[in-house]
């Protein structure tokens, strides 16, 4: 597993290092092994909905379509599996929605990867087989599996031990946020943090902006700011209607978008990636438990993330400082002829760390538990019953 996990970073490595090549966008972010399954699942849901009028698909289906697509994917032999129904139209959907929110997978990762080594570069850490076990989980260790901390009993935790699930879905929201400030197109970041913590903003809410970021053929982060801004800035003949869908989700959307202004604004105006980082990370653990008790689930997780991600990103600017070969072209990097050429430069040594960051997630092993990850992760932080990324999407 320790080889695996050096073969992928390596690859990951020139990819970022090299990306500015062939890509339109030097934010773009990559999705890992469960980022592409959650994807795929929105993909069939979405083409069940343009065929029989119904957005959902059943979990086995979803599971029967992965290996398959991943075989096909990385151009491997998929004789002995069932071809998918309507799988012409699901990889078509799929592939779209990475385009339409500046995201690449691991698998275009790969590819690319042997299309911008150069001389000094390894010719192939690793085989397409050898990716395709990773990514469906045939070569998990449980020794990867780090130890979870152990919480004081509480009337909800009885069990006194903090869930893995909790865990993971507080690092998606921690990494969501931080995803946001460097790739705004990401809608699946958008998805994990629009109502977490709780601002009102739940299915009603998120199916709302959907139609509207549909109907202005934009993300879903920008349908927010442009309405929200709209708002506080046009007069009459400018600010949307009363009648306009989102106008009775006004209060969360502003709420979010002053909290993720706060976060640019850190990023723009503290120089050091270090202390923007550790203060990025400690705003975002803040919102997480506000109004939480220091017994609570979340609270522990939130506190361990934080403190984990803050000496990840601590880390990783040492490397970047240290690296006598550098890391390439910077993301951000301004047009000469822009009006903020000057400012334009606030945040791109911490953009360059926390793209560092988010990669490294982005490689993290599969989820062992599928119906977990795919019915109940959404459900996690603010306990609604049967929710999941499936259905805030229907």
């Amino acid at each position: 597993m320790v080889v695996m996990e050096e073969s992928l970073r390596t690859m990951t490595r020139v990819f970022r290092r090299e990306c500015h090549r062939v890509l339109d966008s030097e934010r773009t972010t990559i999705q890992g092994a469960d980022g592409m399954l959650m994807v795929l699942q929105l993909a069939m849901a979405g083409v069940n909905k343009q065929e029989y009028g119904d957005f959902g698909v059943a979990l086995s289906e979803v599971l029967a379509a992965w290996k398959y697509f991943l075989l096909d994917k990385l151009q491997l032999s998929h004789n002995d599996i069932p071809l998918p129904q309507n799988y012409d139209l699901i990889r078509k959907e799929y592939d779209c929605f990475l385009k339409r929110t500046n995201t690449v997978d691991l698998i275009d990762v790969f590819i690319m990867f042997k299309e911008l080594r150069i001389n000094e570069d390894p010719e192939e850490p690793l085989t397409a087989m050898q990716l395709f076990q990773f990514l469906i989980g045939e070569k998990e260790s449980l020794e990867k599996m780090e130890s979870l901390p152990v919480c004081p009993a509480t009337p909800s935790n009885k069990a006194g031990i903090c869930s893995p699930q909790i865990q993971r879905v507080i690092r998606r929201v921690f990494c969501s946020y931080l995803s946001l400030l460097v790739n705004s197109k990401n809608d699946l970041a958008l998805a994990y943090t629009l109502d977490n913590p709780n601002r009102s903003l739940g299915h009603i809410a998120f199916t709302d902006l959907r139609h509207a970021a549909c109907n202005n053929a934009s993300s879903l982060f920008l349908t927010v700011t442009s309405f929200v801004r709209a708002i506080q800035l046009g007069g009459k003949g400018y600010a949307p209607p009363e009648s306009h869908p989102l106008r009775k989700h006004i209060k969360g959307l502003l709420e979010f978008l002053n909290f993720v202004d706060q976060c640019q604004d850190v990023l723009g105006e503290t120089p050091n990636p270090r202390e923007a980082g550790s203060k990025l990370v400690s705003s975002i653990r803040a919102a997480l438990v506000k109004g939480r008790s220091g017994g609570d689930p979340v609270y522990l997780a939130a506190e361990d993330t934080a403190k984990s991600l803050k000496e990840r990103i601590s880390q990783i600017h040492t490397m970047q400082t240290q690296s006598v070969v550098g890391t390439g072209i910077s993301p951000a990097r301004p047009k000469a002829y822009a009006i903020n050429h000057c400012t334009a430069y606030g945040g791109r040594e911490t953009v360059k760390v926390l793209m560092a960051l988010l990669d490294e997630e982005a490689l993290a092993p599969p989820c062992r538990n599928k119906a977990e990850l795919l019915s109940d992760d959404h459900a996690v932080l603010n306990g609604n019953a049967g929710a999941c990324l499936l259905t805030l999407y229907k």
